[in-house]
Parts: C-alpha cells; structure tokens; sequence
C-alpha cells in the first residue's frame, strides 16, 4: 500500500515542478506577453520575404535573421518619425492661423455654425468677448495648446517607454527567424502529445484562420489607405500621400486610422475650413470605419472559412482582453476552440448512433446475429420503405467536404496581384497632384479587371464542381428481395450489398458470403498487399486490420466477389472517423500553366527594363516626376502580361466542362493539355470499340454447328437448325448456372457476355430460377486473367456438379471426354474453334465434372477438383464494332495519331474486328509479346496495330515501348488489374459503365459512354483547347509588344507619347477583356484533325513565333505613329492623339482575327464562326465611339471627335495587319516550295 503510494506521489512530482515552473515564468514574463505575441505575429507574416532572403545569402540563418530585423526597424523607426512630423506640422499651421485670427480680432465661426439659431449666436458673442481681453484670450489659448501638448508630450513619453518594449519585439523577431523552424518543430511534438489523434485538425485550423486574419488585416488597412488618401486629397490637406500610407501602416491596428483622419478633421474644422473638414469627418466615419469594423472580419470570415460571429466576437473580445494584439489571438482562439467543439460533436454524434443502433462489436458475432441485430433480411434485404425512414433518420452516406471557396473571398482575391496594387497606388498618386478625374478612372479600371478575373474564376470554379457531381459512386444492393443499382450515398444501416472485383466498397460491412474475396485495404490501414476475406467469427480484441470478416468504405475488392450487410454509412465509418478527410487536396499547376508563368515573368523583366529607360528619359527631357510616374504605372500595367497562367486555367476548365457535357469527364486540368499532343490510342476492344452488347450467335455443339437469330438482350430469337429443349439442356444448364449475370426487363446486371450466355439459354427453353432451385450452388472459383476460367459446384442429390466456363485453349487441357455421340479429339475441337473465331467471334468454351459429394470439401482448394473434364461445346459470342468507330480510327490515322487494339480475345477474333475498322498494321499475341525482351518489343512496336491474347500486366509493357519511342500514349481499360497501366499512360481513360472504380480511380478521363469516338471527340477538344490558347497568347502579346514599341519609339522619333494613362489602360481592358477571352471559347477547326500531333515539350512561344509577334508589335507601332504624325501636322494634339489612340485600338480588333488563324488565311474559315468573338468586337467599337464621341468620356479619356475622314484613315491602317499578315502566309509557303524544287533540281 504504501509503495503505492510512494509511485503515485513520484508520479505526482514532475506535474507539480512543471506547473510551478509555468507558474514563475508567467510572472517574470507576464509584462512581455504581449510584445512576445506581437514578435511571432512579424515573424509568421514575413515569414515567405524572409525565405526569399535566406535563399539570396546562400541559407545563412543568422546574417538573414539580422537583415530582415534590420529592415524592419528601418521601417518602424520611418514611420513613426513622419508620423511625429507630419502631426506636429499640420498641428503648427492650425495653431499659427488660430493664433493671427484672434490677435487680430479676425476669428469667426463657420457659416454653418454661426448660422445655427441661438446657439450660433451665443457662441460668436462668447469669442467676441475673450476677444476683447486680449490678455485673457492669449493665456486661454496658451493653456489649451499646453494641455494638448501635455498630452501628446504624455503620449510620446508612453512611447518612450514602450521602447524597451520594441526592443524585446524587435529581438524576438530575429529569434523567430533564425531558429524558427526549431521551435516549430519541438512544439509541434509537444502539441500532438497533448491533443491527440485530432492534433492536426486543430493547428490546420489555427494556421487557416491566422493566415485569413493576415489576409484580412493587409488588404483592409491597403483599402482604408487608399480611401484615406482620396479624402485627403479632396479635403485639401497637403502631402495625402504620405498621410495614406501612414494610415494604411496604422490601420493594421484596429481604429488605428482614427489616429490620423480624426485629429486632421478637427484641424480643418477650427482652421475656418468647415466642410472640408466635415467631410473628411464623415467620410472618416462612414468609409474608413466601414472597412475596419465590417469589410474587415468579412474577409477574414471568407478567406479561414470561419462563420462570421465567430470572427466578430473573436476580434472584439480580443481587443478587449490583450489589447491590439487580441485583434490576432481573439479569431484564432474562438476557431480552435469551435474547430474542438465541432469534432466533440462529431464524436457525441458517432457514440450517439453507435447507441441507437445498439451496435455491438460486430466482427465478435455471426451472420445471423448480425442480420437480426440490424433487423434486416438475408434474403431480401430492407423493403424500399423501411430504407427511406432509415435514411431520413440518420442521413445519407457521405462523407464531410470543405465548401469551397465564397463568392465574396473569389472576389476579393481580385485585388492581390502586384500590378493591380501599383494602379491603386497609380490612384493614389494621381489624387495627390490634385487630378481626381484620373484618380477615379483608374480606381474604375482596377474594379473592371478585377470583376472581369472575377468572372473567369467563378465560371472556371463552377466547371469543376459540376464535374464533381458527374462520378458518382454505385452499389449493387437488394431491395425487396431483387438486386437493383443504387447510388452508394443512398445505403442505410442494414442493407445487403454485392460486392465484384474492380468495385469500390461503398460503406462499412459485415461479410455475409466471401467467394476468393481479397480487398486492398491501403487506403485505411496503410498495408500494401490485399487482405483476404472471409466469413468467420474473430476475437473482440484484434485491431482494425486483423478483422477478416469486416469491410471498410473506399477500400476496393481486388479479386473475387461477396455480399455484406452495412454496418456503419457516412461520417460513421472507419474513414469517416478520421481527421485527414477534413482537408482538401490543391490542384497543382499544369505544365502549360508553369511554362507561361516562366514567359510571362521573363516578358515582365523586358518590359520593366524597358519602362525604366522610358520613365528616366522623360524625367531628362523635363517632364513632370508624378505625371510620369502615372504614365509609367499605366505602361506597365498594359505591357506586362500577368494574366497568362490564370487564362489558361479558365480555359483547361471550360474544356474540361465541354468535354464532359460530350460524356468525357476530365479528372484532372493537366490532362487537357496532354490530350491535344496524344500520338497513340491504346483501345480495349469491348465495348470501346464494339457496342458492348454480347451476343451469342453460334455455337458447337454434339458436332454440330447451330446459328442463333436475335440480337443484344431481348430474348426474342430462334436457334436453327431447330431441336428439343431435352436436347440441348445439357448445354443450356451449364450456361444458366456457371453464371452471376440477372437479365431485367432487357437490362442486364453483371458481365455483358454472360448476360448473353443467359439470353441464349433462354432461347433454348431454360428456365433460370428454376434451374438455379434445383440445383443451389454451393462454391465458385471466380474468372480471372491468370487462370482464364470460371467454374461453379453444385449440388444434385449425391453428387456434386461441376460447370466450368472459358477459353477454349485452357478447357481443353482439363479435358479428358467429350459429351456428344461423336468422340472427338482435342485437334478437331480446336480446329472448330479457329473457324468459329475466324468469323469474328469470340469463343468460350463449356466443360462439366462430377463429383461423390463424399470427396467434396468446400473449405479446401477448389482448383484441385478442376481434371478430367468433359467437353461440351463451344460458345461463338459476337460484339459488333460500333458504326462510327470506323471514320472515328480514320479521323486520328489523318490527324497523325496511331491506333492500337489491345484485346484479351483471340488472335483470329481480334485480326477480324480489326479488319472491318480499318487496323491492316501486324498482329501479336501475349506470347510472342513475352517472348520480345524490353528492346525488341520497342523497336517493333511501331508496325503492330493489333494485340491479342494480352494480359492485363503486359499493358504496362506496351506503354512503356510506345514511351521509348517517344509517344504520348493514351490507354482505355476497365478492370482493377487494367489500374498500373492507366497509371503509367499520359491519358489513363476509364470507362464509365463499364469500368472498376479502381480503374477510375487510377485514369484520367472517364468515359461516360465507353465509345472510342468520345476518345476522338475528347483528343479534338484537347487540340482545340491548346490552339486557343495560342491565340490568346498571340493575341495578349502582341499588344503587350505594340504598347511598348509605340511609347518608346516615339521620344526616339521627336513625337510626343501617343497615349494619357487612362487611354493604356483603356487598351488593357480590351486586351484582357472580352475579346481576348472570346477567343479562349474558339469553335474548333476543322483542319485541327489534319495536322501531325504537336511536341510534347515544344514552347508556346518558339523563335519563329516570337518573330511573328514582334512583326505585329512593329506594325501596330509604325502604323500608330505614322497617324500621330499625321494628325499633329493637320490638326492640334488632343487631336492628333485621339486619332493615334482609335487606331491602336482599332488595331486590336484586326489583330484578334489574325490570332485565330496562324497559318492559314482568315478568309479559308468561317470569318464569323465565333459569335462570341464578333459580339465583343461590336462592343469594343461601339465604347470607343462613346469615348471618342461622347462629351463626359471625352473628358476622362482626354480626348476630342473624329470625323468621319478621319476614322476611315485609322480603319485603313489598322487594317494593313490583316493585310501584311496575309501577304506573309503567302509569301513564306512559295518561297518554300522554291527552295525545296531548287533542291530537288540540284
């Protein structure tokens, strides 16, 4: 006893030191808690620019952490001082001004004020009064300026004192840097002891809301500075620039900008400026506050995905409890703490239904105890009705998902870019030199880009949640006793499902019936190798990956086939229970989106460099350094090509939404792109290339050949030569029962081609439920690859039959007699079977055994009773070639693209399909493929058109061989063994219907169709997609190069620059705008399809290209110019200038012709095919007659009229680019075939 209560007392021990130690160190770090806290909220947000740093100086810790807090103390140290100054200047001018008034007996209230009754009155006597005693006045205003110097005197010494403070933030910051990883890492560890299992849920939480919170402050406080800045401005106040920023440094602290407009408003005021200074008061009030107290926690509530209260009341009970920093702690402590009670919840909610359902430890009971448990039925399953209350009760079978992201937070994420911040600060600038009109053109231009990528977005966001909803996952389940499809997030607790090989397990189970059942349990248990599966009563105390007999949702059966009754839907299962399923995977950028990335930073530095010679001339040639500061911004925002990777994302997704609407469903935005360079189809022959519907029209048997009428799965039909149903029974049973297909009002459930055995079997006159009645099936050895049959036992009085169905080859080896009056040899039976394949069958092979039910074991090894067979017949199945296939094969043979068949049926079977679809290439089978080493096979594979007898692993060496020769292989396949070799291909491409889940999983498309030409369709998309692409970037870039030439070659030219800002970023929202996206919506051109497969690695932007571009960049600039000249000889500059502008524009709208065609004439198409694109340039033309024509526009965009002359003159000469560039397609083909008949001369 008492050594018991020693161990606890030692136990005891360590938990009081370490709540003593916390204790003490509170206390001695209870004043720097919060400068602490602020220390780690510098460091987390400049985190990413200290990375970039550490990079720079060659990842030294220590000489990193000191330049970033240097910098930072630079920065602190400014801004503080032009606060002080700006403050104490504004503060002198006021007082100086009260000071004369009053002197000299001068001081009146405002008009506002002295006009309000009694009290404007009494209050002007009351100063006329002091002002009489001169002496008295002076020492009035001396005590009140001495009182408010004592407290700003007050205020700085609490500053003062703060210092130290700075210092320890200041030193901490460095601390943060260099040894930040560290310390994350050792909290980290401490952290998971502490919260468990659902550790990471809580820190994902807390880094998403500090992260939104980040996100929230910077964009509020860049906001409340910009309108800051213009009500300074407005309001008259000198230098509103600097005033801006500094608002926008304070406003990260909440009311912080309250610090700057509010004292600047009661200057104004008392300074006899009344209404700017009320003005500014309310604008203060009813703008700068709006955003700080509601824009503010909007954004934060958007970005963390955090309910707005939380946010509300997270930020001012921060406030209220740590000051400004609570602002930071406040909403991630109130998200952590709901993030907990969400998951408290979800526990409540699963011990809650663990309890309604009584559920006990289900892998502990048998079958039947689990049956009665969940009050269903072996036989029947759960009756529609009693489902439909159990799904209304607890829900559907679906697991949690993150909502994606708001319509607010899409919007808001407008305003990140770099560019779009240089035209804010382009507004403010242009505001504090006194031009508001552009101040305010520009602020609209920056809300115009931003809903024109907001729309882009959204569309694009849109595609793909709708693509989402497009995979659902099926169950095959009994319902009323029949086994019907049904939606897997329809199961309920209770419900009897059948499980196949290839298909996804759609909830949590008990195993009820295990036939060779193996699962690839991976996904939740994190072992490899597949789990077999069997129904059989285990231990209460074994581990979630040692229970045989349970099944667990999302894994996949990987082999064999089973039934289980649902034990757990939803956020119930075993993978519903755990956390990760909370985060949401990132789409990761497609190769096309990186390498225009690259281009457009690589663009970006030219330009930069560009406009940086551009700006330093002009200010040596004297111009104004704000003005053109403006016009620089301005240039740049209309040279640089920022949007290139964003394009092309909406683009991909509009793809892959147009795809899917012609049953192709694109998993993956990559894909899209790899598509359009495709240069090999790997097709599956069933039901890709065929219609799917298996028919059986032949068969031997007894020696004799019959011919079956009918066609697909209708059971009209006759078998001819006509005989008793006696006769062929021995036959037609071995078909019924050697079965897991149901035929249902001309639908089948199962495999197609025993579907066709069953129809066939009754058109002979069989019954199946009878048969299946007399003779119940006891086990089965399910088909597979490997051993290329299946066969069935069943029991009839003392025996045991035996029905074996599957290749010819393989039955026949098994054989020993034949059953027919006829002893035939294995040679002849072969030799029936090359000529039945010859015709374009495929052939199966039917064989029986039987055997003393003493002899039989149904627990030991099945295959050991599969010798000595009996042959019976041979099965002639046909799956005719879809009719459109043919034309679909000659279409890629035309655009370059080889066709291959890949098929599992034999070698004549495969050669005749092939033939009627146009494939005449050679022929291999699995064998001969095995027999080829690695080398061998890559060098032939070229030449082969036609696999037969492949197996499903040899796929993976196909693609392999096609891949050294440098093909894009595209490959279809269906089951779970066809899984490695959709992974392997470029395009993995599953099939809807037919398809495993694991397949789909594993490919990249998903056919909802199964047809080869949806291939062809989704190969032309991918074409089309790329190709538009293109054209918008000759498009974009090409007007990036015009602007750029056209502004510099006009100083190097003595013209004046042709365009004002408002008018390049005019130009910038035609060039991003709605023609240059109709173009990312181009129908697709018929000559797409004709053309050899593109390199997968070629650039986008090749020399030859780029040659092209800068052509069109120089006519454009020439042709500009040449009007400016024009118009500054005849006319004035507004003039002249207007002129220049209308034909830049103007020619923009040619040069979007230009773009949809690069090689070919523009007049070889449909001109007009792109309603789109036709609608956008009549807007175009149309606002720039209102800019041009309209008295208000003319105002903003400073410009004047045109006449009627003059407008034909720029139409002619934007013109001339479609003109050149049709005169280059035609030049460069002639010179071309000059030089190749020189060739061939010599």
């Amino acid at each position: 006893m008492n050594n018991v209560l020693v161990k606890k007392i030692g136990n005891l021990i360590p938990y009081t030191l370490l709540t003593g130690l916390l204790l003490l160190s509170y206390k001695v770090l209870n004043e720097l808690l919060i400068p602490l806290t602020w220390a780690i909220i510098i460091a987390y947000v400049l985190w990413p620019a200290y990375q970039r740093l550490k990079h720079q100086l060659n990842n030294r810790d220590t000489l990193s952490a000191s330049v970033m807090t240097g910098l930072i103390t630079i920065v602190i140290s400014l801004s503080l001082y032009c606060l002080g100054s700006l403050l104490q200047n504004e503060t002198k001018i006021a007082y100086q001004s009260l000071s004369i008034n009053f002197t000299n007996n001068a001081y009146h209230l405002p008009k506002p004020i002295s006009q309000i009754p009694w009290l404007g009155r009494q209050l002007q006597d009351l100063i006329d009064q002091f002002i009489d005693n001169q002496v008295e006045i002076s020492s009035q205003l001396t005590n009140w300026v001495g009182q408010w110097l004592g407290e700003f005197t007050q205020l700085l010494g609490s500053i003062g004192r703060n210092i130290m403070k700075l210092g320890v933030i200041l030193v901490t910051v460095f601390f943060c840097f260099r040894d930040g990883l560290n310390i994350i890492k050792q909290l980290q560890q401490g952290i998971i002891g502490f919260l468990g299992s659902y550790q990471h849920v809580y820190l994902q939480t807390a880094g998403a809301t500090t992260r939104a919170v980040v996100y929230g402050l910077v964009l509020a406080a860049l906001s409340q500075g910009l309108l800051a800045g213009i009500g300074y401005a407005v309001a008259g106040i000198k230098a509103p620039l600097l005033f801006g920023l500094i608002t926008a440094f304070l406003a990260i602290i909440p009311m912080g900008a309250t610090l700057i407009w509010l004292p600047l408003s009661i200057i104004l005021i008392v300074s006899n400026q009344f209404w700017s200074g009320i003005g500014l008061l309310l604008w203060g009030f009813l703008a700068v506050s709006t955003i700080d107290n509601v824009v503010r926690p909007l954004v934060i509530s958007g970005a963390g995905r955090v309910p707005f209260p939380i946010v509300l009341f997270g930020v001012l009970g921060g406030l209220s409890a740590f000051g400004a920093v609570g602002l930071f702690l406040g909403p991630v402590i109130l998200a952590v703490l709901l993030s907990v009670w969400q998951t408290w919840l979800k526990l409540q909610q699963i011990e809650l239904s663990e309890h309604e359902y009584s559920q006990p430890i289900w892998h502990t009971l048998s079958t039947e105890k689990v049956i009665a448990e969940l009050d269903s039925d072996y036989g029947l399953g759960l009756s529609t009705e009693e489902a439909q209350k159990r799904l209304e009760k607890y829900g559907t079978n679906s697991l949690t998902e993150i909502a994606p992201r708001s319509t607010l937070h899409l919007l808001l994420s407008q305003f990140k870019g770099v560019l779009i911040l240089v035209l804010l600060a382009a507004a403010i600038l242009a505001t504090t030199i006194g031009d508001l009109k552009d101040g305010l053109v520009i602020l609209v231009v920056v809300i115009i880009n931003a809903l024109l990528g907001f729309y882009q977005e959204f569309q694009a966001e849109k595609s793909l949640c709708a693509l989402k909803k497009m995979l659902p996952l099926e169950a095959i389940v009994r319902r009323n006793g029949q086994a019907i499809k049904l939606l897997a997030d329809q199961l309920v607790v209770g419900d009897i499902v059948i499980l196949e090989a290839g298909r996804k397990i759609p909830a949590d189970g008990r195993i009820l019936l295990a036939q060779a059942l193996e699962v690839d349990e991976s996904s939740l248990t994190g072992e490899s190798a597949p789990i077999t599966k069997q129904d059989i009563i285990l231990e209460p105390s074994l581990v979630l990956v040692e229970r045989c007999n349970m099944l667990y949702m999302n894994n996949s059966v990987t082999h064999g086939h089973g039934e289980m009754i649902v034990t757990a839907t939803g956020m119930n299962t075993e993978i519903g229970k755990l956390a990760n399923l909370l985060t949401q995977s990132q789409e990761v950028a497609t190769p096309l989106q990186l390498q225009l990335d690259n281009l457009g930073k690589r663009i970006a530095v030219c330009a930069l460099a560009i406009i940086i010679i551009l700006f330093f001339s002009a200010l040596m040639r004297g111009e104004a350094l704000i003005i053109n500061a403006i016009n620089t911004i301005a240039l740049a925002v209309a040279a640089i090509p920022e949007g290139l990777p964003a394009v092309v994302t909406v683009t991909l997704a509009l793809g892959m939404h147009r795809m899917a609407r012609q049953r192709a469903i694109v998993k993956r935005l990559a894909s899209v792109e790899t598509l359009g360079c495709t240069t090999v189809i790997c097709s599956d022959k069933t039901g890709t290339l065929t219609v799917n519907k298996m028919t059986a029209r032949s068969f031997f048997y007894n020696n004799q050949h019959y011919k079956v009428s009918g066609q697909g799965y209708e059971l009209i039909g006759k078998i001819s030569p006509e005989c008793s149903v006696e006769h062929l029974s021995k036959l037609m049973i071995p078909l019924v029962l050697c079965n897991n297909s149901h035929i249902q009002n001309n639908q089948f459930i199962g495999d197609p081609m025993e579907a066709a055995l069953l129809v066939l079997a009754a058109k002979g006159g069989i019954d199946q439920k009878q048969v299946t009645d007399q003779l119940p099936r006891l086990a089965e050895i399910p088909f597979d690859a490997k051993h290329k049959f299946m066969a069935t036992f069943h029991q009839i009085d003392d025996e045991i039959k035996v029905f074996i169905k599957g290749a010819p080859e393989v039955i026949l080896k098994l054989c020993q007699n034949s059953i027919n009056d006829h002893q035939q040899t294995n040679e002849s039976i072969l030799a029936q079977n090359e000529l039945i394949a010859s015709e374009g069958y495929r052939v199966l092979g039917i064989a029986e055994t039987t055997l003393p039910s003493a002899t039989f074991q149904i627990n030991s090894d099945l295959f050991s009773y599969i010798n000595n067979l009996n042959f019976i017949a041979l099965i002639g199945l046909m799956d005719p070639p879809r009719t459109e296939v043919k034309a679909a094969i000659k279409q890629c043979q035309q655009a370059g693209i080889a066709v291959k068949m890949i098929t599992g049926d034999q070698k004549t079977t495969a050669v005749a399909i092939a033939k009627e679809l146009g494939l005449i290439g050679k022929v291999i089978e699995g064998d001969a493929l095995a027999a080829l080493d690695d080398d061998a096979l890559s060098a032939c594979i070229n030449s082969i058109d036609v696999f037969a007898r492949i197996a499903p692993e040899q796929k993976v060496r196909i693609i392999k061989a096609l891949k050294a020769n440098h093909h894009i292989v595209a490959m279809t396949g269906d089951g779970v063994n066809d899984a490695p070799a959709l992974k392997i291909a470029d395009i993995g491409i599953a099939m809807g219907l037919s398809g495993s889940n694991v397949a789909q999983d594993a490919a990249t498309i998903i056919l909802t169709d199964d047809n080869f030409t949806t291939i062809v369709m989704a190969v032309k998309e991918g074409r089309n997609v790329y190709s538009n692409i293109v054209k918008f970037v000759r498009f974009q870039l090409s007007t990036n190069i015009g602007a750029i030439l056209t502004v510099a070659l006009a100083p190097l030219l003595g013209l004046p620059i042709p365009f004002t800002a408002i008018q390049l970023l005019w130009i910038n929202i035609i060039m991003d705008g709605p023609p240059a996206l109709s173009l990312g919506v181009d129908p697709v051109q018929k000559e797409c399809m004709l053309e050899a497969p593109r390199n997968h690695n070629a650039r986008i932007l090749s020399w030859s290209r780029l040659a092209n571009l800068l052509s069109y960049g120089m006519i454009m600039a020439i042709g500009t110019l040449g009007v400016l000249n024009y118009g500054l000889q005849t006319s004035d500059h507004l003039h002249a200038t207007s002129l220049a502008f209308t034909t830049f524009v103007l020619f923009q709208i040619f040069n979007a012709f230009n773009a949809r065609s690069e090689k070919s004439s523009i007049f070889n198409r449909d001109l007009f095919a792109n309603k789109i694109l036709c609608l956008s340039i009549s807007l175009v033309v149309l606002l720039q007659i209102v800019v041009i024509h309209w008295l208000p526009a003319q105002i903003l965009f400073h410009t004047t009229a045109l006449s009627m002359s003059d407008w034909l003159m720029a139409l002619a000469v934007a013109s001339s680019i479609v003109v050149l560039e049709e005169l280059r397609k035609v030049i460069i083909p002639v010179r071309s075939k000059l030089k190749s008949n020189v060739t061939i001369t010599n």
